[in-house]
């Protein structure tokens, strides 16, 4: 018992020691599946999630989340919007929630306000000699003239989907080429696909999908799976105990309010091109208490 007590300790110093080498030099300890651990907080209850990254899928996907993260980007932010239609998901990764209104995370000023700032892994530019970086995320998805020779991951539940707010917009921008033969040469691509930022989503749906428009970079552990159907389970019995009826969109619609803000304002490629987007906001908070890298 004691042998087995002591190896399990010395086990998470190494692995602890691992991340905390890894976080400043990143590409020095690279692996094929980082992994994080998000806390998702509601109602009172912490829900622990594992996840598997998937970096020779999605390179500039997982290094650009793995360095929000470890930066703490995401601690303490809310799901803003709580989707309901044919694929019911939740998405985070911008706001904080309080006192009943949503207070957006000023992406650009505060990743520049990051200690590790001149370490920001860069994939989309706005000149070919790469002297002017957007810090968007490149758009690793078909939509965005990007493939992935065995496949892209699928939509499945639980997992995570970097997301962005549609643009009208013909501006293009410069991205590393996919193609190993074309390596070190720059593609012009639209900008409209390569502008994410910090939002993602978590897919509750059981059903799987292909999904040409955003790049899906995460799953989750199978042990973790009761722990999110858990949290399902327990939200619904909170919307159906506040807000129950026998129509349970009226009743879903009721756990949400409707609430436009800016989005995009502080773009540096939209400029004055922002626009409104309405969110469905959950009446009670659901936050990401903590997101936390456990391996690189």
């Amino acid at each position: 018992m004691l042998k087995n007590t002591m190896k399990k300790m010395v086990c998470g110093v190494l692995a602890v020691s691992s991340v905390l080498a890894c976080a400043g030099t990143m590409t020095a300890c690279e692996t094929s599946h980082p992994e994080v651990e998000i806390q998702i907080e509601f109602n009172g209850e912490t829900y622990t999630l594992d996840y598997q990254l998937y970096r020779k899928i999605a390179p500039s996907t997982v290094n650009h989340f793995l360095w929000l993260a470890g930066n703490g980007y995401y601690d303490g932010l809310c799901v803003h919007h709580f989707e309901n239609s044919s694929r019911q998901r939740m998405y985070t990764g911008g706001y904080s929630y309080a006192e009943g209104e949503l207070t957006y995370k000023d992406y650009y000023n505060v990743i520049k306000g990051y200690s590790n700032y001149s370490e920001f892994p860069t994939s989309v530019w706005m000149d070919e000699a790469k002297t002017n970086p957007l810090y968007t995320l490149r758009g690793e998805f078909t939509n965005a003239k990007f493939s992935v020779e065995k496949g892209a991951l699928k939509e499945s539940f639980g997992s995570l989907t970097m997301y962005y707010h549609d643009k009208d917009t013909k501006d293009k921008v410069y991205v590393p080429y996919a193609k190993e033969e074309k390596e070190g040469d720059m593609a012009r691509r639209e900008y409209k696909y390569n502008s994410a930022t910090s939002l993602f989503y978590i897919s509750l749906t059981e059903s799987e999908v292909s999904n040409a428009g955003y790049c899906t970079f995460a799953t989750i552990d199978e042990d973790s799976v009761d722990t999110l159907k858990d949290f399902q389970a327990d939200l619904n019995e909170y919307i159906q105990e506040e807000y129950g009826s026998e129509d349970n969109k009226a009743t879903l619609s009721n756990f949400t309010s409707s609430e436009t803000v800016h989005v995009d304002a502080d773009d540096p490629v939209i400029g004055d091109k922002e626009k409104r987007v309405s969110f469905l906001v959950p009446n009670a908070p659901i936050t990401v208490k903590k997101v936390t890298v456990k391996k690189y």
